[in-house]
Parts: C-alpha cells; sequence; structure tokens
C-alpha cells in the first residue's frame, strides 16, 4: 500500500469541495489510517472526505495538534464513529483559552463543552495525553511539547487563559507530527503556534544529523507575524533544503506570498490535494 496524505478541510480548497478556518489532514502509513485536527464545522470535513473517498469510520489514530475550536470541531462524531481509535494529544488541549484583540469582545477558542463531554467519556485505554516526543507506531511521531528557543517566535497572537489578560497562553499543547520515509522525513503541523524553527530544531535533535528532509505541511501560523520573524523563518527554511513545502490554514496570504517568493519548492496547500509518500 502506498502511504500517502490527504488534506481534507484547509481555508481553502479545489473546486467542488467546501473550505472553512480550519485543518483536518488525512494519512495513510503503512497501513494504519490517521486523522490529525478534525477542522471546526461538520459540514467541510464529512463532505470532503466523501468526495475524497477517505472512510472516517475506519481510523486508527485520531490525532489533535492543540485545543482549539478549529481543529477539534468534530471529535465528538468521530470518536463515537471510532470507538477503537487510539486518541493522542496534549493534557493541556483541555484548557479553556481565549483571544482577546483589543477594542474587542473576549472570543472564546477553546474546545466546545460538548467534545470535552466526549473526551471525557471516550475509553481511558484509548486516550493518550502526551508531553514527551513518543512513537505511536512504528516510523510515526508525535513532537510531544516543544521548547522555545528562538528569539523571534512566539504564539502567533493575543492568546490567555482568563479574560483580564493576566495569564498568557503559551499554547504548551501544540505538537506536530512526523513520519519516516524512504525519501526522508514528512512534517505535519497543526498550527505551529510553538514556531516552525523550534518545531524543526526540536524534531531534528532526536535524528541523525544526516536525515533529510522531504516534506512540511500544514499551518505555519504567520498570519500576524512581522518582517523581522518572516525573514527569520525563510532563511531558517532555506537552510533546511526541503524537497517540498504545502503552507496551509493560519500561514496567512502575505507570508505564503513571501515564501513562494523566496523558498524553493513552496506550493499552495488546500483542501483535495493528495501527496504520496
Amino acid at each position: 500500500m502506498k502511504n500517502c496524505i490527504t488534506v481534507i478541510v484547509d481555508n481553502k480548497s479545489q473546486i467542488g469541495l467546501k473550505n472553512e478556518h480550519g485543518l483536518a489532514i488525512y494519512i495513510e502509513y503503512n497501513g494504519q489510517r490517521i486523522l490529525f485536527d478534525n477542522g471546526q464545522n461538520k459540514e467541510a470535513l464529512f463532505y470532503n472526505a466523501e468526495q475524497l473517498n477517505i472512510p472516517l469510520t475506519n481510523l486508527d489514530f485520531i490525532i489533535l495538534s492543540h485545543g482549539h475550536y478549529d481543529h477539534s470541531g468534530n471529535l465528538d462524531t468521530l470518536l463515537k464513529l471510532n470507538p477503537n481509535a487510539h486518541f493522542y494529544a496534549h493534557p493541556d488541549c483541555l484548557q479553556t483559552r481565549y483571544s482577546l484583540h483589543p477594542n474587542k469582545a473576549p472570543h472564546t477558542i477553546s474546545i466546545k463543552p460538548n467534545i470535552l463531554m466526549a473526551l471525557s467519556e471516550f475509553a481511558d485505554t484509548q486516550k493518550h495525553f502526551i508531553t514527551n516526543a513518543t512513537e505511536i507506531t512504528p516510523g510515526m511521531w508525535l513532537t510531544g511539547q516543544i521548547p522555545r528557543i528562538a528569539a523571534d517566535e512566539d504564539t502567533g497572537g493575543p492568546f490567555f487563559l482568563d479574560t483580564d489578560k493576566k495569564q498568557p497562553d503559551l499554547l504548551n499543547d501544540d505538537m506536530s507530527l512526523w513520519l519516516h520515509t524512504e525519501d526522508g522525513i514528512a512534517v505535519i503541523c497543526g498550527c505551529c503556534h510553538s514556531g516552525i524553527i523550534n518545531t524543526l530544531t526540536h524534531i531534528k535533535q532526536r535524528l541523525p544529523s544526516e536525515t533529510k528532509m522531504t516534506l512540511l505541511l500544514g499551518g505555519l501560523h504567520l498570519v500576524h507575524a512581522n518582517k523581522t520573524r518572516i525573514d527569520a523563518t525563510i532563511d531558517y527554511l532555506n537552510q533546511q533544503h526541503i524537497d517540498n513545502i504545502y503552507p496551509a490554514h493560519c500561514t496567512g496570504d502575505n507570508a505564503q506570498a513571501l515564501l513562494q517568493q523566496h523558498c524553493a519548492n513552496v506550493h499552495s496547500a488546500k483542501a483535495g490535494i493528495t501527496l504520496f509518500l
């Protein structure tokens, strides 16, 4: 069986599919079926999956990159449809959290209450809340919590755990996934609130120095990034010599354009694309 990755939900989509502010990526890897994030609303995920002939009732793994509504909106249904699947996330994904923009009312961006209830009712033996880098099936790893070491990288927004702005949300639950392939490693990010420099540095520390990176796919959360951060990101990515880069979701149109202009092998990601590994 050929390993492949399909974007089911993204902010942009191919003709005939639905788009939304969200992300869901389906992976077939060494006979295992994995759903990495699951979008915001039921309309896009299940409609697009049906159009793409992707069954969502026989998943082996359901992974949540972090606890935001636009990545977790279908967990209740998916857990019911896949009672034998293994669910992986960081424990902090369950926190109540807010986006607090100046001159705007507080916006709750947590996992929705009905989905938290579904998670609490899901079998304990099938739930795995991790903080360290973990191999969840041979050749497929979750980063666990990612150390923040790059000076120019932050969470990418006004995120807080309270409406008084006294407790910044560091989004420690942000995790990415990497896969070992014949051509090197493929990295999949949800929103990459940890920063792509921090994320790839964390992954590379766990690999032999000569390991090739063949693919980077997912949200890079550069939508609000300043020029200093975008320039640092471009410089770093160029040093990695990645075969193909597919920024998605929260990368932002401006950052996407700059990445395509200044980095090699940057392509547009959208719902409906399938990449073979």
